[in-house]
Parts: structure tokens; C-alpha cells; sequence
């Protein structure tokens, strides 16, 4: 009986401490359960192509620094839906936040509400100044503006300076970095081209099939545009596929934006002349380091004001046929 108790009772110890290592997470020295961090990263676009090496970034940044990650959005762009995610991100009470203000005036209070519970936030892709955030991350609008004004400009002094009329495509009327990025381009156009006009401004709604059709109409419309330049992904892809089906490639120059593969290809067989790369791996995985450096360390982001613009610029080029094949390298460096 004596040597039964005793068994008894070397059981229970035994099932009390299993259930304390459960509870705990701890076992063997590992780490704790809840020091694992958790991050949240809000995209505006879940099945893109662009947004998708941003996801690339996260997710090996969350690999390489042990934290969790979750990858949400909606699948058209849709602030509202945005806000719900940073919402549920809040009251699952994580430990940071990444998000694109693509609509900073409906976005603005989700963010104020992430403050307020102590969740700190960084802004990738676009900035709100106005909004509570701990860093910003993102390709510099003025410096697109600019990179392809300049590029354009020496493409088509080369020809002569004829004179350009643009219609220009965004993904929305009020996302913040399309309309830092048009507003850019037409600053350097107009000071740096002799005869320079912008025709129609469109959005698409980062839809393929809306700028696509955005294209026809306008194409018939305004028969003088002889040149397109895009601050949406699918803005160049669009405008290239409808200046192949209206005969239209000796006329129309096509410039878009992102390096995603099939802008790549239609650069290669001529129908896009260039766009401009920016870096979503390196945004993505900045943001993340930056958050996890002020978790865990409590380091303040240098530079992270947002009053001059971006506190981190993740950088951008201009890629035609000339160096398509060498760019990503000096990208990524």
C-alpha cells in the first residue's frame, strides 16, 4: 500500500508540473510563449504581385527575428476594410502594427486608436503626418517624380523634344502616395520639358480590367496622347496590352511603375519603355526591424519624424531594356 502512495503521489507531482510547463510555455530554457512578439501587417492589397514581396520581406523577417507574423488586407483596395483589420489586430492586442494610410482621413482614427492601446505602428508605403505612427518606410514620391521625368526628358530630347501630351494613371484619386507621385511628375515635366501637357488624369482602382478599359476610352478620346506614365502597378501592364490591340505601339510611350514580372516582359518586347522599381522586400523587412528593435529594446527609430516625408526611404530606379538585367542588384544594395 505504502509503495502504491508513494507512486500516487510521484504521479500527481508529475501531472502538476506538466500542466505548469503548459501554462507557461516554458520548458528545457526555451523561450517563453508570451515573449514571442506578435506583428501585424495591414496590406492594402492581399493578392498583388507588388504587395506580395512585401509579404516576402515580413515573412522572413519574422523567420529571421522570431516574432509571428500576420499578412492581412482586402483583396481590391478598400480602406474601410483596412481599418476593420487594424481594428481586430487592436482588440487581439498585438504587439505592432504595419500598415499603408492609403486614405489617411478614413484610416486616421484606427491608427489614433492603435496609440491609445499602446500598439505602436509604422507606416509603409505612404505617410500621414497627422496620424500617430513610429516610423515611415516607402519609396519617395518627389524622388518617382523625378527619377522619371528625368529619364523621359532624355529619351525624348533624343527625338527631338516633340511636343507630350500624358494621361496620367493612379490607383485612386485620394491615395496619398499617388497623388504625391503624379503631382511630382508634373512638377518636373513642366519644368524641365519645352511642351509638356497633361490631358486626362484616370484611376483604376489597382483593377487591371478598370485601366484597361480607362485606356480605350481615353485613347479614342484624345487621339493627341502620345504618352503614358503610371503611379499604380497596373498602370503600365494596361496601358501596354490596349496600345498593342489599337496599333498604337509607334505612337504611344508607355511608363509605368513597379518591376513586378510582367511589366518586366513587356519591357523586353518593347511595349513598356520603362518604369520605376522601388524595393518592397526592403520595406517590408525594415519596418519589421524597426518594430521589433522598439519592442524589444525600447530603440527609438532615427529619423522617424514624419514631417520631411519618409524617416526611412527604401529607395527606387528606372529600368528600361538598358539595365534590366542588372538593376535588382544595385536595388537591393
Amino acid at each position: 500500500m505504502e509503495v502504491s502512495m508513494k507512486k500516487l503521489t510521484a504521479l500527481i507531482i508529475t501531472a502538476v508540473l506538466l500542466v505548469m510547463v503548459a501554462s507557461t510555455g516554458f520548458a528545457g530554457g526555451g523561450q517563453e510563449e508570451d515573449d514571442v512578439l506578435d506583428i501585424t501587417f495591414v496590406t492594402p492589397l492581399i493578392a498583388h504581385p507588388v504587395w506580395d514581396v512585401a509579404r516576402a520581406g515580413f515573412e522572413d523577417a519574422a523567420e529571421e527575428m522570431g516574432f509571428r507574423s500576420q499578412y492581412v488586407g482586402p483583396q481590391g483596395i478598400d480602406p474601410a476594410e483596412m481599418v476593420n483589420q487594424i481594428e481586430i489586430a487592436i482588440a487581439q492586442k498585438v504587439d505592432g502594427i504595419i500598415a499603408m494610410p492609403i486614405a489617411p482621413t478614413a484610416m486616421r482614427p484606427a491608427f489614433k486608436k492603435a496609440a491609445e492601446a499602446g500598439i505602436p505602428v509604422v507606416f509603409i508605403g505612404a505617410i500621414d503626418p497627422e496620424a500617430p505612427s513610429l516610423a515611415s518606410v516607402g519609396t519617395n514620391e518627389d524622388s518617382i517624380g523625378r527619377m522619371g521625368s528625368e529619364a523621359i526628358i532624355e529619351y525624348f530630347a533624343d527625338k527631338g523634344n516633340p511636343p507630350l501630351r500624358a494621361v496620367v494613371m493612379q490607383s485612386t484619386m485620394d491615395a496619398s502616395f499617388a497623388i504625391k507621385a503624379r503631382d511630382a511628375y508634373l512638377k518636373y515635366m513642366k519644368a524641365g520639358y519645352p511642351d509638356f501637357e497633361m490631358v486626362i488624369n484616370e484611376a483604376c482602382n489597382s483593377d487591371m480590367m478598370i485601366a484597361m478599359q480607362k485606356y480605350e476610352s481615353v485613347f479614342k478620346a484624345y487621339p493627341e496622347i502620345n504618352l503614358v506614365i503610371g503611379v499604380c502597378g497596373e498602370a503600365g501592364p494596361a496601358a501596354a496590352k490596349v496600345v498593342k490591340e489599337q496599333n498604337l505601339l509607334d505612337k504611344i510611350t508607355v511608363v509605368g511603375i513597379d518591376d513586378v514580372e510582367e511589366t518586366l516582359d513587356l519591357i523586353r518586347d518593347g511595349s513598356i519603355w520603362g518604369t520605376v522599381a522601388q524595393n518592397f522586400y526592403k520595406m517590408a523587412h525594415l519596418s519589421s526591424e524597426i518594430l521589433v528593435d522598439f519592442i524589444r529594446e525600447g530603440k527609438e527609430p532615427e529619423g522617424s519624424g514624419l514631417t520631411d516625408g519618409y524617416g526611412f526611404d527604401s529607395g527606387a530606379m528606372f529600368v528600361t531594356m538598358d539595365n534590366i538585367d542588372t538593376y535588382k542588384e544595385i536595388l537591393m544594395k
